[in-house]
C-alpha cells in the first residue's frame, strides 16, 4: 500500500513537471514568435503602443560599438537588435545593457533587422542577407545577392561619379507569412524562404534599392534609386504597376528614392529626392496627392503614420513635418536645424526622431513644439564645429571648412568625420515600454527614458 502511494506521488510529481516544462516551451515559442522591424510593422507605421517620454529624459544606459550605428534598433520582449558599422550584429538586454551575443559579418551593418520565427534577418554591405538564431545568435542561412554600395552620383565640381555620401542606408526586410522580402544594390527585389533562405523570386529595377519594402494585404510597395516607386505582387513577384517621380539625369541631384513607403487603408505614403512627397492608391498607382512645400528638400525619411497626419524629416529643409493624410497640406513643420534623414518613432502624444546635429528631439504630436532634446556624447567633445552650441548649423563655418575643397570624395569626408565626431543620429528610435532607444554616428547605442526610479548611473 505504502510502495503504491510512492508510486502515485512519484507520478505526479512527473506530471508536474512535464506542465512545467509544456508551459517553459510554449512561453519559449511564444517569445520566439514574436515580431519586430524597421517602423514597427510592415506597414512601416511607426507607431508605438508605449507610455510616452513626456519630459525630458535621462540615460538608462548606452553601449559602445567599433563603428557608426546608422541601423534601427527593435526590440522583442527583453532584447534589443541592431546593426553597427563595425560589421556586427548586436543583441543587448534592454534593461541592464548588457551585450548577450555579438554576430560579425563581413561589411558594415547599415540595415534594420527583421525578427520573426525565430530568427534575425538583415543585410549587410559584405552581399550577403543573414538569418540567425534569435536566441544565441548562431547562423541558420544566409544569401548572397549581386553586391551592396553606395549609389553614384555625379561629383559637382567635375562630372565624375562618385559614391553619394548620403546614402546611408541599406534596405530593410519584412517578413510576411513564410517569406522575408528585402531590396539590394544590385537592382533586384528579393523574395527567399525565411526557413530555407531559398530564393522563391526576384524582379528587377533599373538601379540600386535602399529603400525598405512595406506590405499591404498582397501587395508590396518598394521604391528605387531609379526614381520609380513600385507595386509588385507579394506571392509571386508579379508587377502590378511603376510610379516616377521627379528623375534629374543631368545633374544626380533630385534623383533617386532612399525613403520608405509607408502604407495605410490602401494608400502608400513616400518622399523623395525630388523634393516632392507622395500619397498613391496601391490598387491602381494613381496620385491620390502630390506635394512639394518642403523648401525644396530632400525627402529621405519614412513617414510615420498618425490618425489624421503623417509625421516625416526633411534634409535641407531641417525640419520636421506634419501633413495632412487627405490632402497633403502641411499642417506645422517644427525646425531641428540640422539634417533629418532619421524616420520617426510616434506614440500617442509624442514623436521622437534624430538630426545630424547629434540630438533627439521629443515632439508634441497636437502643437508640433518640441519639448525636450537629448544631446550624444559628440555634441559634448565636438571639434570639427559644424553645428553651434544650439544646434543650429553654423553655416559660416562651413564655408570656412569647405572653401578649399575641389572634388566630393574630400567633402564627404569632412562630413563623415563631422557626422562622427557631433554624434549624429541618422538612426530611427523605437519607444517600447516609456524607453526611446536609438543609434549614434558615435557608435554608441541609446536607452532614455523619463521614468525618473528605472534610471541608473
Amino acid at each position: 500500500m505504502k510502495s503504491k502511494l510512492i508510486f502515485n506521488q512519484i507520478i505526479s510529481f512527473l506530471a508536474f513537471i512535464s506542465i512545467l516544462l509544456f508551459i517553459s516551451s510554449c512561453e519559449k515559442i511564444v517569445k520566439i514568435n514574436k515580431e519586430a522591424m524597421f517602423m514597427n510593422n510592415k506597414q512601416h507605421s511607426g507607431t508605438y503602443n508605449s507610455p510616452s517620454v513626456s519630459n525630458a529624459p535621462l540615460q538608462l544606459w548606452k553601449v559602445k560599438t567599433g563603428g557608426q550605428v546608422i541601423s534601427s534598433p527593435v526590440i522583442v520582449d527583453d532584447m534589443l537588435y541592431v546593426g553597427s558599422e563595425d560589421h556586427k550584429l548586436y543583441a543587448i538586454n534592454t534593461t541592464s545593457g548588457e551585450v548577450k551575443w555579438r554576430y560579425e559579418t563581413g561589411g558594415a551593418i547599415n540595415s534594420t533587422p527583421v525578427v520573426s520565427h525565430g530568427k534575425i534577418l538583415f543585410l549587410s554591405y559584405d552581399g550577403f542577407f543573414y538569418a540567425l538564431n534569435q536566441m544565441d545568435g548562431k547562423l541558420i542561412w544566409k544569401f548572397k545577392t549581386g553586391g551592396e554600395s553606395k549609389f553614384l552620383v555625379k561629383d559637382y565640381y567635375n562630372g565624375s561619379f562618385k559614391p553619394d555620401f548620403w546614402d546611408f542606408y541599406l534596405s530593410s526586410a519584412v517578413v510576411r507569412d513564410d517569406m522575408v522580402y528585402f531590396g539590394s544594390s544590385d537592382t533586384f527585389v528579393y523574395a527567399l524562404d525565411i526557413k530555407t533562405g531559398k530564393k522563391i523570386w526576384q524582379y528587377k529595377t533599373e538601379a540600386s534599392i535602399h529603400s525598405s519594402p512595406a506590405i499591404y494585404e498582397n501587395s508590396l510597395i518598394i521604391g528605387s534609386w531609379d526614381s520609380n516607386v513600385y507595386c509588385l505582387d507579394a506571392i509571386t513577384g508579379y508587377e502590378k504597376w511603376i510610379f516616377t517621380t521627379g528623375k534629374d539625369i543631368k545633374d544626380y541631384i533630385w534623383i533617386g528614392i532612399q525613403a520608405s513607403p509607408s502604407v495605410e487603408n490602401g494608400i502608400a505614403y513616400i518622399g523623395s529626392r525630388d523634393a516632392k512627397f507622395y500619397a498613391l492608391n496601391i490598387k491602381t498607382g494613381d496620385t491620390m496627392w502630390m506635394k512639394d512645400e518642403f523648401d525644396r528638400s530632400w525627402m529621405p525619411s519614412t513617414a510615420a503614420i498618425g490618425k489624421e497626419y503623417i509625421y516625416t524629416g526633411s534634409s535641407d529643409s531641417f525640419s520636421f513635418f506634419s501633413i495632412d493624410k487627405k490632402t497633403g497640406s502641411v499642417n506645422y513643420a517644427t525646425k531641428t536645424n540640422a539634417y533629418t534623414f532619421s524616420s520617426p518613432a510616434i506614440d500617442n502624444e509624442m514623436a521622437y526622431i534624430g538630426a545630424a546635429n547629434g540630438r533627439i528631439y521629443g515632439i508634441n504630436l497636437r502643437k508640433g513644439n518640441i519639448k525636450w532634446e537629448f544631446k550624444t556624447e559628440g555634441t559634448k567633445t565636438d571639434t570639427i564645429k559644424l553645428f553651434d552650441n544650439n544646434g543650429v548649423m553654423d553655416i559660416k563655418r562651413v564655408k570656412e571648412l569647405t572653401k578649399k575643397i575641389s572634388d566630393m570624395p574630400t567633402l564627404s569626408s569632412l562630413y563623415f568625420k563631422a557626422f562622427i565626431n557631433v554624434g549624429a543620429i541618422l538612426s530611427s528610435p523605437a519607444i517600447v515600454d516609456q524607453v526611446v532607444y536609438f543609434g549614434s554616428s558615435d557608435g554608441y547605442v541609446y536607452a532614455i527614458t523619463d521614468k525618473i526610479k528605472s534610471i541608473h548611473k
